[in-house]
């Protein structure tokens, strides 16, 4: 079972955008360990270039701005129209507009609500 997840798994593109390096290297490795193809970037100037056409989730990390995140927001909806997931720590999420939130706790905790976004439940 875990060998068909992770063959349906390696179509999926997620963007991973973190202005902390080493939060967006651990993301995107514990993304790719899962079987997703991963795409990274560290602020919404970043994403000038990135073929965003094929993503199908966005996550946002902690470590951006509020603003930050809006913008990337905007420009998924414009390129991909993918479901944003937006970590938070301490308090709430930020940005309003998200599908989806996810208090960081564990890889596996990860793994498991992109599952779920991706499984529609």
């Amino acid at each position: 079972m875990e060998e068909v997840r992770s063959l349906s798994a390696a179509k999926t593109k997620i963007l991973v955008v973190s202005r902390d390096p080493k939060l967006g290297d651990t993301r995107r490795k514990v993304l790719e360990e899962a079987g997703y193809e991963v795409v990274s970037a560290s602020d919404p100037e970043s994403l000038v270039g990135v073929n965003l056409e094929s993503v199908r989730l966005v996550v946002v990390g902690y470590s951006l701005k509020p603003s930050e995140k809006r913008r990337i927001w905007v420009k998924a909806r414009e390129l991909c129209n993918a479901p944003v997931l937006e970590f938070f720590r301490n308090g709430g999420p930020e940005l309003i507009e998200a599908n989806h939130f996810h208090e960081s706790q564990a890889p596996d905790d990860f793994i498991e609500k992109v599952r779920q976004i991706f499984s529609g439940s």
